[in-house]
């Protein structure tokens, strides 16, 4: 049966359906996020309660403390604790709503710290002052603190997690026992998971679906879905006979920002390269990781201050440069300085892209002043107010124009892949040389494979480089 066909959807369908609509309007947060704020807190808790003692000795025993053995002191034992408490499971993410406290384990990590750090210079820290008083007085300043920060996250947390605000959305296609049992554990247990539904291609009497499970859509339905961002993660569970299928459906999410996985007792041959593929769980059940979601936790937090603090520094520096060559556009040619350039953005979104005019109107063919401006790459840098608005980054696969995006997206078959992340003002693909707007098909497809392998590879520090060797070029004449 077609992926367009119709398909009935039921009470049981509809409720499924419905929650997902509502909870993709509130704004979501990474679990992983929100786990290590609660355990930096908790470092900073043993820190302070190693200074906060000193603090006193020095302003009432007129006594002059060594701060930076203080400190050191703290930040190790800070380590150490926070090391013990990761490996007792008091970070563990699939707990949000009821994060455990656990006072013993707390005092005990925090005890085993600060003895690990005797030796470290910490009796000098304080001279003349009782040993053990001084960590009396660490231990409780800080277990005190470690109490009422679980307590108050405890509390935040779980409200934040009623609100839905760090429930991944989960979506299983396929309707058979397989995924009777996936979507039973998912709604049996609180893993801080919401259930979008079941969906499945067959909806008449060649369906496999002895478990009576109501189905929300078909393959299209799904995909609509995960563009729509009301889907984070999708599970195929399939029987082995379906291996087919199964490598088709996990290549139609390629493109899209959700994250997909495969029930592992399904044969390994069905994707590509499978020794690449990481192998997870999900509660009891087992997951082959086909694609993870571009940009996770922590990743997009830290490119979105990266391209804000940068960028702003480079519009600051490159302000008077392009002052001046507007300048010597509005002398030279006629017509508006800058333009509007409609591209495709992050989730195949259309934006509109500044830049400085370069051809002369009307023959659009290059000014002499366009050609100089152009070679250095000044007419892009106006494209640092798209970085700041955040409808670019300062290093992503390069936009294209909309027509030429519709046309590479029907000659290259994963085109579509690169628009998982914000366009850059520059990208992998641009520093290697891949940038030529009059492609060949190999030309195309090898720089469709950069921005696959950046977008796969991303790192700060990748961006620290790609965007170093763009500049470099610029200096030398050679825009990237």
């Amino acid at each position: 049966m077609s992926s367009n066909a119709a398909i009935s959807v039921g009470p049981k369908a509809a409720q499924a359906t419905a929650p997902s609509m509502a909870s993709a309007s509130a704004p979501r947060l990474s679990r992983q996020v929100a786990a290590d704020i609660v355990m930096a807190v908790d470092g900073l808790a043993v820190v302070i309660g190693a200074a906060l003692p000193v603090s006193i000795y020095a302003m009432y025993g007129g006594i002059a403390p060594n701060w930076v053995l203080t400190f050191q002191s703290g930040l190790v034992a800070a380590a150490l604790c926070i090391t013990l408490l990761k490996s007792w499971g008091m970070y563990e993410t699939t707990r949000l709503a009821d994060l455990p406290e656990h006072p013993g384990r707390l005092l005990a990590a925090l005890l085993i710290a600060l003895m690990a750090v005797v030796g470290l210079g910490l009796p000098f820290a304080i001279q003349n002052a009782h040993l053990w008083v001084w960590y009396a007085a660490w231990a409780s300043a800080s277990y005190t603190m470690l109490l009422a920060n679980r307590g108050a996250s405890r509390l935040i947390l779980r409200a934040m997690t009623e609100a839905g605000r760090f429930d991944r959305r989960v979506a299983v296609y396929g309707a058979g026992g397989i995924a009777r049992r996936v979507h039973d554990h998912l709604n049996g247990k609180r893993l801080g998971i919401h259930f979008v539904g079941v969906y499945d291609d067959r909806a008449d009497d060649t369906r496999v679906n002895p478990e009576g499970l109501a189905v929300a859509g078909t393959l299209t339905d799904l995909i609509h879905a995960a563009a729509e961002g009301r889907v984070d993660q999708v599970i195929i569970a399939l029987p082995q006979v379906a291996e087919g299928r199964m490598a088709t459906i996990a290549k139609a999410f390629e493109r899209l920002p959700v994250s997909v996985h495969i029930v592992t007792h399904i044969a390994a041959d069905l994707v590509e390269d499978v020794l690449s593929h990481k192998v997870s769980s999900l509660g009891s059940v087992g997951l082959i990781d086909v694609k993870p979601k571009a940009l996770s936790d922590w990743q997009p937090i830290v490119k979105r201050t990266f391209d804000i603090i940068v960028g702003s520094l480079l519009l600051l520096v490159s302000a008077p440069v392009v002052m001046m060559a507007a300048a010597t556009i509005a002398l030279t040619s006629k017509g508006p300085v800058f333009e509007r350039q409609r591209r495709r953005g992050l989730d195949q979104q259309v934006i509109e892209v500044w830049r400085l005019r370069t051809t002369a109107i009307g023959d659009g063919a290059p000014t002499p002043a366009g050609e100089v401006i152009g070679r250095f790459g000044i007419d892009a840098l106006p494209q640092l107010v798209n970085v700041l608005a955040g409808d670019m980054s300062l290093v992503g696969p390069r936009p294209n124009a909309v027509s030429r995006d519709e046309s590479a997206a029907l000659a290259l078959e994963r085109y579509a892949d690169r628009h998982q992340v914000k366009p850059g003002m520059t990208g992998l693909a641009q520093v290697e040389g891949a940038t030529g707007l009059d492609e060949t098909t190999a030309a195309a497809e090898q720089r469709l494979g950069h921005d696959i392998a950046y977008i796969r590879a991303w790192s700060l520090w990748l961006d620290v480089r790609i965007l170093a060797r763009a500049l470099l070029g610029v200096a030398r004449g050679k825009a990237a």
